[in-house]
This record gives C-alpha cells, sequence and structure tokens, in this order.
C-alpha cells in the first residue's frame, strides 16, 4: 500500500514499487527486531515501572 502510494504520488514507474515495497518490508522487519532487543535488554525495568 505504502509503495503504490508512493509510486503514484512522485510519478515513480511501477517496476520500482517491487523494490520500494522490499525496502518498507526490511525496516519493519528490521524495527521489530530492534524493539524486541530493547525490550529484552530492558525487560525487569519495563515490568516493574509500568505495574
Amino acid at each position: 500500500m505504502i509503495s503504490i502510494k508512493l509510486t503514484q504520488k512522485y510519478g515513480i514507474p511501477s517496476n520500482l514499487e517491487f523494490i520500494i515495497s522490499a525496502v518498507v518490508a526490511a525496516l519493519t522487519v528490521g524495527g521489530k527486531a530492534i524493539g524486541k532487543e530493547i525490550a529484552n535488554r530492558n525487560s525487569t525495568v519495563i515490568i516493574y515501572e509500568f505495574r
């Protein structure tokens, strides 16, 4: 969905849509992995802070 809107808004050729989709997916997965690492490292603080 994001890649379709970007290609339509900025006139990017549709064959680059796949590359944009791959970049968005990589950022999503990478962001989730970073968030999990932070949560694992600070789990005790997180549990006691929001209890």
